[in-house]
C-alpha cells in the first residue's frame, strides 16, 4: 500500500560487498578520499542511490499508523479479499473468463491477493477492460486480478458486468 519505492533490505553489521551499481550517496561515508575512488559505507548506506525519493517511507508510516487506528491486520485484509476472490470466482459464470484456466485456485492454501487466468486472449482482454476503466495486469497469456482492502462487493459486480461484454 506504500507504492513504489518502498523495500527492506537487510545490512548486519559487516556485510558489505562492494555494490556493482550504486549512485553517489554510497560515497558520503567518506568525503575525504582522493578525486577517482570511491569509498563505500560500513553499513547499508553503500545501497543508497541518489535518486532517493522518501515519500513512500512517509506513506508507508501513515499506513501503518491508520491499519494500527482501525485494527486491521495482515489476517483480517487476507479474509477480506479471499471473500472477494470468491465472489469474484462466482460473478464470472457465464462471462469468458469462465472459460480461462485458473492458475491458482482458492484451494485454502496461502494465496496472493490476485486470481490469475491462462487463456490466449488474455491480452486483449487486458486492453479491453481496461478501456472501460478496469485496471488488470497481463504477462504473456495471463490475465492478473488484483483485490485488495480498498474493494468491496460492488466492486466485484461492476467488474463482473463489464467482464461479460469482452469477447
Amino acid at each position: 500500500m506504500a507504492g513504489e519505492g518502498m523495500g527492506f533490505m537487510h545490512c548486519p553489521p559487516r556485510f558489505g560487498p562492494r555494490p556493482p551499481i550504486t549512485g553517489w550517496y554510497a560515497e558520503f561515508d567518506d568525503l575525504t578520499l582522493p578525486p577517482g575512488m570511491v569509498g563505500y559505507a560500513p553499513d547499508a548506506m553503500r545501497f543508497m542511490g541518489a535518486t532517493f525519493d522518501p515519500t513512500a517511507l512517509y506513506r508507508f508510516n501513515a499506513i501503518q499508523r491508520m491499519l494500527a487506528k482501525e485494527c486491521i491486520d495482515t489476517k483480517a485484509v487476507s479474509a477480506h479479499v479471499g471473500a472477494l476472490q470468491s465472489a469474484l470466482l462466482d460473478a464470472l459464470q457465464g462471462t469468458p473468463l469462465a472459460d480461462a484456466e485458473l492458475l491458482n485456485p482458492l484451494d485454502g492454501k496461502p494465496h496472493a491477493r490476485f486470481l490469475a487466468f491462462r487463456h490466449l486472449g488474455a491480452a486483449q482482454w487486458c486492453n479491453d477492460l481496461l478501456a472501460r476503466d478496469c485496471v488488470t495486469d497481463v504477462r504473456g497469456d495471463v490475465l492478473r486480478i488484483g483485490l485488495g482492502l480498498y474493494h468491496d462487493e460492488s466492486d466485484i459486480a461492476a467488474f463482473a458486468a463489464v467482464a461479460r461484454t469482452l469477447r
